[in-house]
């Protein structure tokens, strides 16, 4: 008999697909759990659970970079929100201290935005697992926002992220990576 096929059986050193993907998912969730309330909010117009596995799909799928089992998260690949609402121009983020200073540009697209429309900073430490927004409201007509970041992040790296949504809170833009300050 001649053989014309063969089947080649699993070598032990092939990485186990589902055990990848596991590993891929809880990097993911450990991740973007902190920041649940932010993404039920910027993921819009589905419950909160719904809203909470399409950022983490968007994560799996963009942010987590590396082979296994070195993988990472590239906080500059990770959406907070999403939407058609304009983002804030030539945004710039500044820290002295334990205060965070972002500067933008007051204009606006008449189509997109408005600037009654609300811009919304946060500052994220993934090591430790806290995560802030600013207090007050500021408008992107004001050009200028700052955030007091609490005591567990004032000596700590935080990721920055800048967003707006539209007057009635229902509409976002899609979340900007501001840098790791």
């Amino acid at each position: 008999m001649l053989l014309i096929s063969e089947q080649n059986g699993r070598k032990k050193e092939d990485l186990n697909g589902k055990l990848v993907s596991q590993t891929r998912l809880t990097i993911a969730v450990r991740y973007l759990s902190p920041l649940r309330k932010i993404v039920a909010m910027g993921y819009g117009k589905h419950n909160k659970r719904s809203a909470f596995n399409m950022a983490v799909a968007d994560a799996m799928r963009y942010a987590i970079e590396g082979m296994y089992p070195d993988l990472t998260v590239n906080p500059q690949k990770v959406r907070l929100t999403r939407g058609g609402v304009l983002n804030p121009l030539n945004p710039a983020a500044v820290r002295i201290g334990d205060k965070l200073t972002v500067t933008f540009d007051p204009g606006f697209d008449k189509l997109y935005g408005f600037g009654d429309d609300e811009v919304i900073l946060c500052a994220y430490n993934p090591d430790i697992g806290v995560a802030g927004i600013n207090e007050e409201k500021c408008r992107r007509q004001d050009g200028a926002l700052e955030l007091q970041l609490p005591v567990q992040l004032a000596d700590a790296p935080v990721t920055v992220h800048l967003f707006a949504r539209d007057r009635s809170g229902k509409r976002f833009s899609n979340s900007v990576f501001l840098g790791v300050l």
